[in-house]
């Protein structure tokens, strides 16, 4: 039985005490503000938990599967087999890379959790771990070098992701708002807001008053202040998280790596992607860019936190996808498929769809006026006419040898893969609707579909959704299926 790194004390009760930040700091400043020091006696349990979760966690390797044990009164025993986990994912702090550790995560097909954390434990235990889960080409690779390439010092790149793409991605995300609301969170939990309101009160009214006398011209400018702000805001947060995002193919595993001041590094093997889709907004678009992103069999356990595993590719130009696709998974060949088209009054229902939105608009602008809700209304259907026909357009299958692929989109684009061998259940659906008009929706369920997105093939002639269903159930009866 292994243990984990005795660093694993330090990162782990810092990981508690900052779970519970506002706290930890109110007990430091009434300790700070007090001549009793028991105040710091609340910041024992953290420390306590830290010590005892290192002690009773041990890990062992066996011939097939993993076996982790953790508790002491309340004790737990896990068997994972090598051939279950779906990703292998790790990060790595400015403090990791000081002390020479890293902390991992295990997660199988479609837990919310992770299977096993470890948290936290060498760059050899790190080797010694991808060679157990990879298989034996893993090991002969040294601890240094292992490593080394996750970090993108070794191995053929397939995709570097430049500043100005970086820089980008952040802008079409727009997380500055996520900034901006964190810290009013933290305003609300660390200040004290009655006292800062009897302070800074006297100052706003004044303040108030002042700024009702000021042009238009001014507020338009702190508008314009606020709004670069957020781009800023949102450039950073990109930054500090895609720096240096590199993807690397080593055999069969795909591995991503980037982060700035945190490395965070994500391993999946190419047989083990269940879905494979290109998305692309409207404003990415506009600036011709699309994004690439697998879906595994393993959770999602880390997606606030964990974003080389999010993207296969966050963003890149649209003439580099063939050539990656042909890497990662050559079935999904979006450019060269034959598309096939959806039923004929798809764009109807589609049209109906869209006009749904508009009544409560048309109804709120008839209270004030009946020739501006009619002039709402028209536009309004002529929107929906124009957006059912559109999309009926774009809205697409296809069969390849291997796969079947979909596409669907109106002002942005989506197009998914997935392989015969991935298919685990075809359902097909039918509302009272679709059997009036003789149409059905024919959805593909793969491992690790959950919170992720269905495959679906929607408004497919009756005919045709049945012949498709058959033909898919063959070729997935026909294929040897693997995680």
């Amino acid at each position: 039985m292994r243990r984990l790194h005795p660093s694993a004390l330090l990162f782990d009760a810092g990981r508690r005490l900052f779970a519970l930040v506002s706290w930890a700091v109110a007990v430091l400043f009434f300790a700070a503000r007090s001549d009793e020091g028991w105040f710091l006696l609340f910041l024992v349990p953290p420390f306590l938990q830290a010590l005892i979760r290192y002690v009773s966690f041990r890990y062992a390797f066996e011939a097939a599967e993993l076996v982790v044990r953790e508790g002491w009164l309340f004790r737990s025993v896990r068997h994972v087999p090598y051939a279950r986990i779906a990703n292998l994912d790790t990060v790595q702090g400015p403090l990791h890379r000081f002390l020479g550790v890293v902390e991992v995560r295990l997660e199988t097909a479609g837990g919310s959790e992770p299977e096993a954390v470890f948290r936290v434990i060498t760059l050899e235990q790190l080797a010694e771990l991808r060679a157990r889960v990879f298989g034996p080409r893993a090991a002969a690779r040294t601890a240094d070098e292992a490593f080394a390439r996750a970090e993108g010092g070794h191995g053929a790149a397939l995709f570097r992701m430049g500043t100005g793409d970086v820089l980008l991605y952040g802008l079409l995300t727009q997380r500055g708002l996520v900034l901006v609301g964190g810290a009013l969170v933290a305003l609300h939990e660390l200040g004290d807001l009655e006292r800062l309101r009897e302070r800074l009160g006297p100052g706003l009214e004044q303040a108030s008053e002042e700024a009702a006398g000021l042009p238009p011209w001014i507020w338009a400018l702190v508008v314009l202040a606020l709004l670069v702000l957020l781009q800023l805001g949102s450039a950073l947060w990109a930054y500090l998280t895609l720096f240096g995002f590199r993807l690397e193919r080593q055999g069969e595993d795909l591995r991503t790596t980037c982060g700035l001041l945190t490395r965070q590094t994500a391993s999946l093997p190419r047989a083990r992607i269940q879905r494979l889709e290109l998305r692309q907004g409207w404003l990415a678009r506009l600036l011709r860019r699309v994004s690439l992103r697998a879906v595994s069999a393993g959770g999602d356990s880390t997606r606030d936190t964990q974003v080389a595993r999010k993207w296969l590719v966050p963003l890149c130009r649209p003439a580099e996808v063939p050539g990656l696709l042909a890497e990662i998974q050559p079935e999904a060949r979006f450019d060269g498929a034959d598309w096939r088209g959806v039923h004929p009054r798809a764009a109807r229902r589609l049209a109906l769809r869209a006009a749904l939105p508009c009544v409560p608009l048309v109804a709120l602008v008839g209270l004030a006026s009946w020739s501006a809700a009619a002039g709402v209304a028209v536009l309004g259907v002529a929107y929906a006419a124009w957006a059912g026909w559109r999309r009926a357009r774009l809205l697409g299958w296809a069969l390849e040898p291997g796969a079947v692929l979909v596409r669907d989109g109106l002002l942005g684009r989506r197009a998914a893969c997935v392989r015969f061998e991935k298919i685990q259940a075809l359902d097909l659906r039918r509302s009272p609707f679709d059997r009036w008009a003789r149409m059905a929706h024919l959805a593909v369920d793969t491992a690790g579909a959950a919170g992720s997105g269905r495959f679906l093939i929607p408004f497919l002639p009756l005919r045709v959704a049945l012949r498709l269903r058959r033909r898919l159930a063959r070729a997935a009866a026909q294929a040897t299926f693997r995680w």
